[in-house]
């Protein structure tokens, strides 16, 4: 009888803890390995979160400008006039070059447009009187000529006012993205006329009724998880009535 109390007093066998150490490092290692998991999938989304956060907002901003081009409140014909519009961008020559880009003046309030850029000019301040004739204030306000470009080199939209430098708003990796429109196949800019045909390019800018904007990007780091960049695809259509008023049927 004291033999097998004594016994049951000496505690676990050498086998026994051996046993209970494996299973009590298994179950760590499953406890960190769901820990890294769920860390990894956690910045992943918010990766993805801030790329399509950026992206909306960007296209959304590039709707509503686009979307204000031959903008021309008191109906002035002057204000597209060669002669307005060359003295109004003060670009420091008369052809208004933005990004290699030539504004093209018989266009109206859309100067230039293909699959990667668009040029637009608006009237936001009003007329100006210059002896008896009357010409748009173009180039008067910060943000009467906007240019956007994408450049699939950086993979970044770019965008400048009245002639500035043009600066990355979306995507060259430091911005957190890439915009890959190039990669994707699918062009940013897309033009339809009045029959909602599209216009194939060299684009005949009078008959532009409506646009279409596509953005792909994707995260600028790897998921973790997948090993593969997040991709997300927006787009959005433009109706540019103002432009449409100005520019005579096709």
């Amino acid at each position: 009888m004291r033999k097998n109390l004594i016994k049951k007093k000496n505690g676990f066998t050498l086998v026994e803890l051996l046993i209970a150490i494996i299973v009590g490092s298994l179950v760590m290692l499953a406890l960190y390995m769901a820990m890294v998991m769920s860390q990894r999938t956690s910045a992943g989304v918010g990766r993805k979160v801030i790329t399509q956060q950026d992206t909306r907002a960007v296209l959304d901003i590039m709707a509503s400008e686009i979307a204000m081009a031959s903008f021309n409140p008191l109906v002035q014909p002057a204000t597209w006039s060669p002669t307005s519009l060359a003295a109004a961008i003060n670009c420091g020559n008369v052809t208004g070059v933005i990004g290699g880009v030539a504004a093209i003046f018989a266009n109206k309030g859309i100067l230039f447009a293909d699959a990667s850029n668009i040029y637009v000019a608006m009237d936001l301040g009003g007329p100006i009187v210059s002896g008896k004739v009357t010409y748009g204030t173009i180039g008067d306000l910060e943000n009467e000529y906007i240019f956007y470009s994408y450049d699939p080199g950086t993979r970044a939209i770019r965008r400048s006012t009245n002639c500035s430098n043009l600066f990355q708003i979306l995507g060259g990796t430091a911005l957190g993205s890439n915009v890959i429109n190039q990669t994707a196949g699918i062009p940013v800019f897309q033009y339809f006329d009045r029959d909602g045909q599209l216009l194939p390019l060299p684009i005949n800018i009078p008959a532009i009724r409506r646009i279409k904007i596509t953005i792909v990007a994707e995260t600028a780091e790897i998921d973790l998880n997948t090993k593969k960049r997040k991709r997300m695809i927006y787009s959005t259509d433009i109706i540019v009535r103002n432009h449409a008023a100005f520019s005579p049927s096709p």
